[in-house]
């Protein structure tokens, strides 16, 4: 019985100890339930040379999506630039974690997004938009994180 309720404290206090980060709106879509960006409890998130972003959007979805794809741009310096993802990370409903498309209208889902940070990038300061696309080109869910490239 000890052994049970040890393991419901350690598994309470890592659920507490997320880090779920506050991201602005997009001008159209819904914002997002919650994001957790791996090793970021506050905005600006350091994104590290040389590794990938690790991301998970949770949201609900407002209508039945058969299709989710990842759109992301970078804003800095005053120009928004497209970031093309890898082609294995294109197809965002293969990226919902303990889900699969079709997404039923209400479905609470979470989608890991592993954004690629190269070596070659410089140190700055950026705005990440994601919106996830469904199969209507609309927009199921959109947010805008800031962010420091280090």
């Amino acid at each position: 019985m000890q052994l049970l309720t040890i393991v419901y404290i350690i598994s309470f206090a890592s659920l507490t100890i997320a880090d779920v980060v506050t991201v602005q709106q997009c001008s159209e879509g819904s914002l997002p339930v919650s994001v957790d960006v791996t090793g970021c409890r506050a905005t600006p998130c350091e994104l590290p040379k040389g590794q990938d972003a690790a991301v998970l959007v949770d949201f609900t979805a407002d209508r039945h999506l058969t299709a989710l794809v990842p759109r992301v741009h970078a804003s800095f310096g005053g120009m928004t630039v497209p970031f093309e993802l890898p082609d294995d990370r294109k197809d965002g409903c293969q990226w919902l974690v303990g889900g699969m498309c079709p997404v039923s209208q209400h479905e609470d889902v979470t989608y890991e997004l592993r954004l690629p940070v190269l070596a070659m990038y410089p140190s700055l300061s950026l705005t990440v938009e994601l919106k996830l696309v469904d199969q209507d080109n609309k927009i199921a869910t959109c947010f805008h994180l800031q962010a420091k490239v280090v």
